[in-house]
C-alpha cells in the first residue's frame, strides 16, 4: 500500500509541474497570437508595466506609452487576432500574407492567403513605421 502511494505521488508530482509549465507558458510571449492576445489583455486591464515587457528593447519610454495608449484607447474586452506579414519586393510591390494564428503539429506556421496591397497603402504603412525610427 505504501509502495502505491509513493507511485501515485510521484505521477501526481510529474503531471502537475507539466501543467505549470504550460501554464507559464500563456504568459510568455511565445508566438504572434500569444503576444497579440497578452497585448490586448494588458492594455484593457491598464497594465503598463505587463505591457512594457512585451515591447522589443530598444524603444524609449515616449514610443513604448505612445503604443500603449494606441491600443489602450482602441481595445475592447474582445478581438480577432490575426497574423499578417508584409513582403516587399525590389520591383515597389507588396504583398501582405496572412498566416495561421498557431504553429502547426509539425511547428510550422503555414500561408492561408496572399493579396497584394496597393502602392499608396505600402508607403503609409511604411511611412507610420519609421516614424518610430525617426525620434
Amino acid at each position: 500500500m505504501n509502495k502505491s502511494c509513493v507511485i501515485y505521488l510521484l505521477f501526481l508530482t510529474i503531471f502537475l509541474t507539466g501543467c505549470s509549465e504550460d501554464d507559464n507558458k500563456a504568459w510568455e510571449p511565445y508566438s504572434p497570437l500569444n503576444t497579440s492576445s497578452l497585448m490586448k489583455q494588458y492594455a484593457v486591464q491598464d497594465n503598463y508595466a505587463q505591457f512594457q515587457s512585451l515591447v522589443q528593447e530598444g524603444y524609449d519610454e515616449d514610443s513604448i506609452n505612445e503604443m500603449y495608449e494606441t491600443v489602450r484607447s482602441t481595445a475592447t474586452n474582445s478581438a480577432e487576432i490575426n497574423s499578417f506579414t508584409l513582403v516587399t519586393f525590389d520591383n515597389g510591390k507588396t504583398l501582405l500574407v496572412h498566416l495561421t494564428p498557431v504553429t502547426s503539429e509539425k511547428g510550422e506556421v503555414l500561408i492561408q492567403d496572399v493579396i497584394e496591397i496597393p502602392i499608396d497603402m505600402a508607403s503609409y504603412i511604411k511611412d507610420e513605421l519609421n516614424k518610430k525610427y525617426e525620434k
